[in-house]
């Protein structure tokens, strides 16, 4: 039995097919099946079903956690063998939420790459929740995600705190709010109570992305069933449909921020959500024997960068003004 036995094994596991597991794997199904019954005779057990679809015995379970564990070493052994000899060069995963990508990504992996020209970026866009999951099934070596702190199979460290504003455009706010729309997204401002809001259409973003739960969360604690226009997996799109006063739509504060720069300020207007309206956006990778010295460096490349950033509407506005950026 070798290394390459056990990571068949978990490859078949995972596509529960012969068929889509050899072509991930690069290789036939007849040497696939080959690898499969080496090790089931040398273990003197069966450890697959083999009907359609493809099923685990309880010992072909057994197996796949000691299969995933020695996976598991053998990256950790190879990547601190690298580290010994000073040869920083491979695949660093990284996982990251489209949106939160699009804002930190191009300078973070820049920044890195010049002084890790050996190292080579596979930069993974999904939801929260499916971020995380990626990490602990080890398909990403870290993620920039929101991640509990407490997780025990996970190191954790906080990057920033990312605030959540409302983009809506002047015209749809003026008509939904009426004549005190100061008053009005002065009082939301302070107190985060959607119920003033709630004579406005909505876009949101999906459960698993985090500024969509946290709206959701908003409303529900307001007691608020909100008009929903647009649902979306994508930031960007909805602030482009805010722009043409479609809905108003829930973004983190640096995207809002360049949405109005591109859009106009005469067209799009940024609304505070109160101290509630907070996200930490965390650093996380998987904790082990050995932590790959790459993944540590890019940490310290996205601490140099983003931490902290400016996350309040005033701090924003005082930095328009002072160059003269305020219309």
């Amino acid at each position: 039995m070798n290394f390459t036995s056990m990571d068949y094994f978990v490859a078949l596991a995972e596509e529960k097919s012969f068929t889509r597991a050899a072509a991930r794997l690069a290789v036939t199904q007849q040497t696939l099946s080959a690898h499969i019954a080496g090790v089931e005779r040398e273990l003197g057990v069966r450890l697959v079903n083999r009907r359609v679809p493809l099923t685990l015995t309880y010992a072909g379970q057994v197996f796949l956690g000691y299969a995933q564990r020695f996976r598991s070493q053998e990256r950790a052994m190879r990547q601190e063998f690298l580290d010994i000899a000073g040869d920083q060069r491979g695949l660093l995963g990284v996982g990251v939420a489209s949106t939160r990508g699009h804002m930190l990504m191009p300078q973070a992996i820049s920044s890195f790459g010049a002084s890790h020209p050996g190292v080579n970026v596979l930069l993974h866009e999904d939801e929260n929740e499916a971020l995380v999951s990626l990490l602990r099934a080890e398909k990403l070596d870290m993620v920039v995600a929101t991640v509990p702190h407490d997780a025990h199979d996970l190191e954790v460290h906080r990057l920033y705190r990312e605030q959540v504003v409302l983009l809506a455009h002047q015209d749809l706010l003026a008509r939904a709010l009426g004549e005190d729309v100061e008053g009005v997204l002065g009082r939301v401002g302070r107190t985060g109570d959607m119920r003033l809001l709630a004579r406005l259409p909505f876009m949101m973003l999906g459960e698993n992305d985090e500024p969509g739960d946290l709206a959701r969360r908003m409303f529900a604690s307001s007691g608020v069933e909100p008009t929903v226009r647009v649902y979306s997996k994508n930031s960007e799109t909805l602030v482009d449909l805010a722009a043409e006063g479609v809905g108003a739509c829930f973004v983190p504060f640096e995207l809002a921020v360049d949405s109005i720069k591109k859009h106009g300020r005469d067209r799009l207007r940024m609304i505070g959500l109160g101290k509630r309206a907070m996200i930490d956006i965390d650093v996380a990778w998987r904790r082990s024997d050995h932590v790959w010295s790459v993944v540590k460096d890019f940490n310290d490349v996205l601490v140099e960068l983003f931490c902290p950033l400016p996350h309040t509407i005033q701090e924003e506005r005082e930095r328009l003004t002072a160059r003269g950026g305020e219309k």
